[in-house]
C-alpha cells in the first residue's frame, strides 16, 4: 500500500514510522481528534523530529491511512475444510480488532470525522475495507459453488449481516466483553440457518 519515496540520500527510519503510528493510536484513544491533531503534535508525542514526519508523509490522510492499515490484522487464509470454517475465522480477526481500544477508537474517529477527512474515508474503504470484503465474498461463492449456501444468497447482503453485529458493537464501545472465537461461532451458526444449502 505504501508508494511514498524517501528523498533520495536519506533512508527512511523504520523507527519513526513506528513511533508515528503508535503517537497517533496513543493520542486518538486519549480522546484527541483527527482534525484536531497536527504533525508538530504527534512528532512531540512520537519522540522524532518535525522534519521526519514532513519527510515521511505530506498530510495527515496519508499518515493515518498508514495507521488505519497498521490496525488491520491479516487476512486468514481462505481455504479451510468447508466455507463455514474460513467466514468464522475472518469474523473472529475482525472480532480481535475491535478488542483493540487504540485501534476501535482511531476507527470510530474517522467515522464521526468522515466529513473533514472525505478522501481518507475513501481511500480507506478502497485500499483497506474493500479487499478483506472481497475475502468474505469469495468465501461465501465458494460455500454456494459447494453446496454448503444456497445458490440464490445474495453475498453482498449476507456479509452485511455477518459483520454488522461486530461493527454495531464496536460503534456503541460495547465490545470488551465480546470472545473472539465463541462470538464468531454464534454468529455464523445463526447465518447459517437461513443461508445453507
Amino acid at each position: 500500500m505504501d508508494t511514498s519515496r524517501p528523498p533520495a540520500g536519506r533512508k527512511r527510519d523504520p523507527r519513526t514510522d513506528v513511533a508515528a503510528v503508535e503517537a497517533v493510536l496513543d493520542l486518538v484513544s486519549n480522546g484527541a481528534t483527527l482534525t484536531g491533531l497536527s504533525l508538530v503534535t504527534i512528532a512531540e508525542h512520537a519522540g522524532v523530529s518535525r522534519n521526519s514526519l514532513y519527510r515521511r508523509w505530506k498530510t495527515k490522510d496519508d499518515l493515518y491511512l498508514d495507521v488505519l492499515d497498521s490496525i488491520n490484522k491479516p487476512l486468514p487464509d481462505v481455504d479451510g475444510p468447508t466455507a463455514r470454517a474460513d467466514l468464522t475465522a475472518h469474523l473472529a480477526i475482525l472480532i480481535e480488532r475491535t478488542l483493540d481500544q487504540r485501534a476501535s477508537s482511531m476507527l470510530r474517529a474517522l467515522l464521526a470525522e468522515a466529513g473533514a477527512f472525505p478522501e481518507l474515508h475513501r481511500r480507506y474503504f478502497a485500499e483497506i475495507v474493500a479487499p478483506r470484503r472481497e475475502v468474505m465474498y469469495a468465501i461465501l461463492r465458494r460455500g454456494i459453488a459447494s453446496g454448503e449456501i444456497r445458490p440464490d444468497v445474495d453475498v453482498a447482503f449476507v456479509n452485511e449481516i455477518l459483520v454488522g453485529p461486530i461493527l454495531a458493537r464496536m460503534g456503541a464501545g460495547s465490545a470488551a466483553y465480546l470472545d473472539p472465537a465463541q462470538t464468531s461461532r454464534q454468529i455464523t451458526d445463526l447465518v447459517f440457518r437461513g443461508i445453507r444449502g
